[in-house]
Parts: C-alpha cells; structure tokens; sequence
C-alpha cells in the first residue's frame, strides 16, 4: 500500500511536467542546520581589508565600502567598491577606484555573473536597495572651492544593470565630500532621502570645518526638492538638522517619519536623533546621550562613542552604540574597552525631553577601560533585525598589540546578544571564533538565515548564522534534499519511500525530515511532492 501510494505521487509530479518546480519569488525552500562560512569561487579581491578597523579606532566614520543583498531565490548581490589609487589631502585619504556588482551563488558561493558599475564622479560614497530601483552617491573633491566644479552625484539604476540615470551638483559648499563621515540613505513615499557629510569652503576663522550634508530626491523625475549644505541652523519643514562636526550619519524610515542620527561633537555635541512627520512635514530634533569633554580641554573631536547601526521594532527605534561610560564629565582618550549599549528610544518620543533607555550587554569595568595595557579591544555593534521582536546585536573583541594601531581586528572572538524590541536581553551574549564582522551590514534572508561577508586581500568569505542558535557551525542542509544532489525533486521522494520500505540506501536525514518530527517517513514524502507541485507549503 505504501508502494502504491508513493507511486501515484511520482506518477501526479509526471503528470504536471517537471522533476523541479520552483514557485516565484523567494520560495524555495533552502535552509542551514547551522551556520556556515563559505570562501566565494571567482569574486574579486580587494588587497585593502573591510574588516573593522574603521570601527576599531577613534570615532570618526568612513563610508561602508561593502554591500550584500539578495536578489533571487538562491542568489546574493554583492557590490563593493574596491580602491587602487589614494592621495592624502589635509592629512585624508581620498580613494580612487571601482564599484563591482557580483550575482553569487547562495548556496556554494560561486560567482554567477560580474559587472562594474559606472561611477557618475570619482569619490565612492554609498549604495542603496530601494524597492523599485538601486542607488549610487559618489562625489568629487574641490580643491579650488570652485561654483563650477561637480561635487556630488546620485545614480539611480535599474535592478537588472541594464539602464541608469545620475543627477549632479556644483559647487555646493563642498570642499571634499563624505569626509570624516558616512553616506546613508532610505526611502519614502516615493522620495530618497540622502545623509551624508562634507568639509566645507573655508570660513572667516581660515579654518574648513566638517558638518552633515542632506538631500531629498524625488525617485522618479530625478529632482532635488530638498538640499542643504550651508553652515546654518536648519527650520522646521527640512527634513534633516544640522549638525558640526558630524562624524557619522544614519537614516531610517517607517509609513509614517524618517528619522536621522547624527554623532555630533559641537554643535550639538550629542548623539542626535530627528524625526521628519512624512504627514506635517515637519521635524522635532533630540539629543540621545551629551558628550563629556576631554580631560584634556584641549580638542572636542574625540566622542568616546561609535554608532553600529540603527533598527526598528513596532514601537521603538533601537540604536547600537560602542561608547564610554555616559555619566562621565571627562573622557580619556582613546582607551581601549568600551561598553557596548542599545539605546532604546520610542518613535513617539523622538524629539521630546524623553530620555533614552540604556541597556549596557557588556559592563566593563571602568579598570579595564582606563588601563590601556589589555591589548582588549571591541567593535560597534551592528545591528540585525530579524521580527519586530527579535534582533541581533553582534561585535568583534580583539586581542593583541597593547599599542591601539597594532592591534589586529581579525583576531578575537564575535560576540552575539538576541534582545527583543524593547531592548530586553534574550537568554546571555554568545561567542564566537567561526566568525568576523566587516562594513558590510548583515541582512535576514528569505531561509531565515543572517548573511554578510568580509575580505581581506583574498576571496570575500560569506557568513551566515541561524538567528535562533547563532554560534552553531556545520555542513549546509539543503531541507528536502534527501539525496543530497543540490536540488528537491522526484528523486527524494522515491529515496525516502525506499529508506521506510528498509533499503540499505544513502540518505541525509535531515534534510529528509522537512516536518520537524526528527523522522524521515511518508509525511516528508508528501510535503516534499507538495512543494514539488507548486503548493504553498513550509519546509521546518
């Protein structure tokens, strides 16, 4: 009877034509026991690491060089923008070089298809994965503080390369651009909302100072309706504040506000957070957590304080922040532990005399910070939804060199924290050797699996954890593939239909068992042909 009936399914899959169906969109039902590294075949290389560093060191930002998202069933887009060239103005480093797009293979790794992407001006300042099309900001030094010279450039792209359309600025007030700072963007109701930064024009004080920068774009005609870039307070109805010095910049948005982050050390000199009403059109700016000063009196540019990320919950906005101890009047400079918070504020109070709530995961203690002999040192934390309720907090602490430019940021362990959306610690912070972080911000794919990658001077590996037990590394399980051959098909239902009768066959067990009873029987020969027929059905 078994036999029979196992028959007339494999008859049924005949009869609809095919040994593999594959629903659209993100179905397929590819899934990891646990997490896996994988050494991509065929990408490009950069000899210039994305680990850390940036992350490591001081508190002024550099743009994410490093992108991942997933564009297919089975397939992950990497873009990066890989450098070649430099020159040093004003003690900085400008890099020159190219932006690559590469399709790869989710699953093995394997680079599918490559291109390079045309940069609109030479300096590269950040991409963005809108809902309808992709985005490129680059930029361009003016040396000669030149009306004339373009300084800033949005590139909007077609999600399948094939066409792309940039809208250029002059002038601007922009002396160099992104400098010291970040590039971020969101979008909403049919606008692109940009946050970056530049150094400007020199002043009266013969000095070119550094502030945020911001731009509102209408996504379809390509029209600025928002730009502001000039040394002055900013009304109301702008969608940005203004913030000097702005040494890093996030932007984020809901159905109803889009908020921006500033890590200001003057004017204010705070963590800021504003909120744009998308239906007022206005803006209420706050100040998260005040800066202390050096002990040293002598320079405001130090902060103590490195912002990871930025995500949303239903209610609240949680921010992951490395930073030294916020009841602090005075600040050392440059030690090496610091403890790593998220601040959790509600989106209501954005703008208000409400305080953040503070949730420290790690309590250093102040000895181990102020000693500088530990060689210890942390990453920001980057920060990774995974439901309104759930989120990943994740670090790098290195050990090595007791001299802070010495220390290798490969080294050490990854920490993991799940906190729920009022910031609540789940169960205790995990580690990790498997793993490494980079610039690449980590994102929740379609299997339910976290991924991101990281390069130094080799092949970029992929990572990817399970949410649910993020330190467990093991062979990837392809759930359905009962005879492991890379796809789900008639093939593994007839092995499982010869596993129950007691043949002596080759099958992995897990991935047979696609019902999560921990047995391979008829229940996961019928879901599998199911999912073979196109049916709307869950693989556990």
């Amino acid at each position: 009877m078994l036999r029979k009936r196992i028959a007339a399914m494999i008859c049924a899959s005949a009869v609809m034509g095919g040994a593999l169906y594959s629903p659209a969109g993100y179905g397929v039902p590819t899934a990891f026991a646990a997490g896996s590294v994988t050494v991509t075949d065929g990408c490009a290389s950069s000899s210039d690491p994305i680990y850390t560093a940036c992350h490591i060191y001081g508190n002024q930002e550099k743009v994410v060089r490093s992108y991942l998202y997933q564009s297919g069933d089975d397939r992950l887009t990497r873009v990066e923008f890989i450098p070649t060239s430099k020159k040093t103005v004003d003690y900085y480093d400008l890099n020159y070089g190219y932006v690559i797009a590469e399709d790869i293979d989710m699953k093995t790794g394997k680079l599918i298809k490559s291109r390079r992407l045309d940069m609109r001006l030479p300096l590269f300042g950040g991409f963005y994965v809108g809902e309808k099309y992709l985005y490129m900001v680059t930029g361009q030094e003016n040396l000669d503080e030149s009306g004339d010279r373009e300084v800033f450039a949005v590139t909007r792209i077609a999600k399948d390369f094939k066409s792309q359309k940039s809208v250029v600025l002059m002038g601007h007030n922009t002396y160099i651009p992104f400098k010291a700072g970040s590039c971020r963007m969101t979008e909403a109701g049919g606008k692109l909302y940009i946050h970056t930064c530049h150094q400007v024009y020199m002043s009266d004080d013969n000095l070119r100072h550094q502030m945020n920068m911001s731009f509102v774009l209408d996504e379809e005609s390509m029209e600025f309706e928002q730009k502001h870039y000039k040394v002055e307070w900013h009304y109301a109805d702008a969608a940005f504040p203004y913030v000097s010095h702005s040494f890093d910049q996030f932007v984020v948005s809901d159905e109803e506000a889009v908020y921006s982050y500033d890590s200001g050390d003057a004017y204010p000199r705070a963590l800021t957070l504003s909120k744009y009403d998308l239906s007022t059109k206005r803006r209420t700016d706050g100040e998260l957590i005040s800066i202390a000063d050096q002990q040293s009196g002598d320079s405001y540019n130090y902060t103590g304080a490195i912002t990871g990320g930025i995500v949303m919950s239903k209610d609240n906005l949680l921010i992951g922040v490395k930073m030294a101890d916020p009841s602090l009047t005075t600040l050392d400079k440059y030690y090496d532990l610091k403890d790593i918070y998220v601040l959790v504020m509600p989106k209501s109070a954005v703008g208000t005399d409400t305080s953040p709530k503070l949730v420290n995961l790690t309590n250093y203690t102040n000895k181990a910070q102020k000693e500088g002999s530990t060689g210890r040192r942390n990453s920001a934390p980057k920060m990774v939804k995974v439901s309104d309720d759930r989120f990943l907090v994740m670090w790098k602490e290195c050990t090595g060199s007791t001299n802070w430019w010495a220390t290798s940021d490969s080294s050490g362990v990854t920490k993991i924290a799940v906190i729920d959306g009022s910031g609540k610690l789940i169960g205790s912070v995990m580690e990790s050797s498997e793993i490494t972080l980079s610039d690449c911000d980590p994102i929740l794919c379609s299997d339910g699996k976290v991924r991101w990658y990281a390069a130094s001077g080799g092949a970029p590996v992929l990572y990817a954890i399970d949410p649910n037990d993020p330190v467990t590394f093991g062979e990837e399980v392809i759930k359905g593939d009962a005879d492991k051959n890379g796809t789900v098909d008639v093939s593994d239902v007839l092995l499982i239909q010869q596993y129950i009768a007691g043949w002596s066959v080759d099958i992995d067990l897990n991935a047979a068992d696609v019902t999560g009873d921990a047995k391979a029987n008829i229940d996961d020969a019928l879901l599998i042909q199911q999912h073979i027929a196109g049916w709307d059905v869950t693989f556990k």
